[in-house]
């Protein structure tokens, strides 16, 4: 055997010798993880189990009372939840009525307060009134005056305002309608170079030039008219003459028939 062999079988036996000092020393000072109970010996000796279970035992002692509260609670959040939901129902309902109606000849209402400390309901200044069934109750909405006020639902606004934007709106294009045909008749009676419109103003003053041009003109010619006139009373003046003179001389057979 070689002097690494011998070496390598002393290193086996230390080694060996090692682990069999510490599997010792777990061996005595092991834990008890036993349910074993010794209460002869002093002090008395009981396993790891044995131990936590009778800590277990201790603390489920204390489980029944808790539990009990416990479920209490948890039936009294159980009808408070119900609550929340009804509640939710109803708020849910009456945010509608306010939204969408219809509440038109019905009117909206508020939530009523106090207003003034009542002994025999509990209720103080200031709070909200319930009705019977724990729900606030709601009362017609009045005016500074105290008259009641017959408000509509935020849709039935919404439909009126419509109605009336459509209504103005419909004024607005027969009033612009209005316009431009004013604006054409303006243009009619004035005229309008730029649209080569001429206008019934201008008309009429080319009629009154007109006009004045047919008054001068006949101031020049009611002389000429007269000189005519004169001269045709002239001319069948001399034509009854003639006449008359032409009867004598057939009297005396000098003119022909």
């Amino acid at each position: 055997m070689t002097l690494f062999g011998k070496l390598l079988v002393l290193l086996n036996l230390a080694l060996a010798m090692v682990l069999a000092a510490w599997s010792f020393n777990i061996y005595a000072n092991g834990v008890d993880w036993t349910d074993r109970k010794d209460t002869k010996s002093t002090p008395p000796r009981m396993g790891q189990f044995a131990v936590r279970a009778a800590k277990l035992d201790e603390l489920w002692k204390g489980v029944p009372p808790v539990q009990t509260d416990w479920l209490r609670e948890r039936d009294q959040l159980a009808r408070e939840e119900k609550r929340l939901a009804d509640e939710r129902v109803w708020y849910d309902k009456e945010i509608r009525y306010v939204l969408d109606g219809p509440a038109k000849g019905k009117g909206i209402r508020e939530v009523d307060i106090a207003s003034k400390d009542d002994p025999n309901t509990g209720a103080k200044k200031g709070q909200i009134l319930l009705d019977n069934q724990g729900y606030p109750q709601l009362v017609p909405i009045r005016d500074p005056n105290g008259a009641p006020l017959q408000l509509q639902s935020l849709v039935e606004y919404n439909r009126e305002n419509e109605g009336l934007l459509k209504e103005i709106s419909d004024q607005i294009e027969q009033h612009e309608k209005q316009i431009k045909e004013a604006n054409a008749l303006t243009d009619r009676i004035t005229g309008d170079k730029t649209k080569g419109i001429r206008g019934l103003q201008q008309r009429i003053n080319d009629e009154r030039a007109k006009n004045d041009e047919v008054i001068a003109e006949i101031k020049l010619v009611e002389p000429q008219l007269i000189n005519t006139l004169v001269e045709a009373q002239l001319v069948n003046k001399r034509h009854a003459q003639m006449t008359k003179r032409i009867e004598e001389l057939k009297k005396i057979k000098v003119a022909s028939k």
